[in-house]
């Protein structure tokens, strides 16, 4: 299921006040979210859903307009920011009176509730201490519940909110690479967004969960996902500068397979799914 652009451009782009570039920016993300998330829920399963990082409210918004009858919560510091868009929250807020959203850090989020579905997208990369919000957001799972995270996957030497390459590790890249850092930070307003990534892989994911006993796998589909999004999402397309235009010409004459398939090099970005089964 998709969200046709001529709909959401009527419904809100009034909301981002007619500036086009904003609306794009997290309509863009809202489409691939909405897709993704609508699917789960068609199985009817999942009744009370959590999302972890909710910004503007809009896809919870449109998500609860398409299940009326689940249980929606949005959670989401609030942090000042490029995203941080909360005039935008609000007017959700007074539209859409079944959705509940709290400003709050999920660590320090206290309920009785359980959820039998917990998303995010692009969240977990911002997480400090990654394996205490793993273990807070499983604790939060009904038994069968599930817990889907999409993230960048840095064990592929990218970092996709900067558009450059991962030189080894953090501190020296930022050596490279201060000036372009620190521009973006200046034209986004997301002072210190590159303080406040976490930079962590696959591969320790894997361990962590694989030590703690919880049942998860990667789902490898988003590659297909993610490559088509370049191809049919002209802002997602732009918003990724180089490295989008590398990996059009690498589909094209068949490198992508060599790549990530023969030659096993992780793909850029992750799907996991984490379920609750005891």
């Amino acid at each position: 299921m998709k969200l046709k652009d001529t709909y959401l451009k009527k419904k809100y782009l009034k909301f981002f006040n007619y500036d086009q570039f904003k609306y794009n920016f997290v309509v863009t993300d809202l489409k691939f979210g909405y897709s993704e998330i609508y699917n789960v829920l068609k199985s009817r399963k999942y009744k009370n859903i959590l999302e972890i990082g909710s910004g503007t409210g809009l896809l919870l918004n449109e998500l609860q307009k398409s299940y009326p009858k689940f249980f929606f919560v949005g959670i989401d510091p609030g942090e000042s920011g490029f995203h941080n868009y909360k005039q935008i929250l609000l007017k959700i807020e007074k539209l859409n009176k079944k959705t509940k959203f709290y400003k709050k850090n999920i660590i320090n989020y206290k309920t009785q509730k359980k959820f039998d579905l917990i998303f995010s997208f692009n969240v977990f990369e911002h997480i400090k201490n990654q394996k205490k919000f793993l273990k807070k957001t499983y604790s939060l799972l009904n038994k069968n519940g599930k817990i889907i995270i999409y993230a960048p996957n840095y064990d592929f030497p990218y970092e996709p909110h900067f558009v450059l390459p991962i030189i080894f590790n953090k501190k020296l890249t930022k050596i490279f690479f201060k000036k372009k850092i620190l521009s973006h930070e200046l034209k986004t307003k997301e002072k210190g967004l590159w303080q406040g990534l976490n930079l962590t892989g696959v591969t320790k994911i894997k361990k962590f969960l694989k030590d703690n006993n919880m049942d998860y796998f990667f789902d490898s589909k988003i590659k297909n996902v993610m490559i088509n999004r370049i191809f049919t999402d002209k802002t997602f397309y732009k918003r990724q500068g180089l490295a989008a235009k590398i990996t059009k010409l690498a589909f094209r004459i068949g490198l992508d397979k060599l790549f990530f398939d023969f030659l096993k090099i992780p793909f850029p970005y992750f799907k996991l799914i984490i379920k609750k089964t005891k």
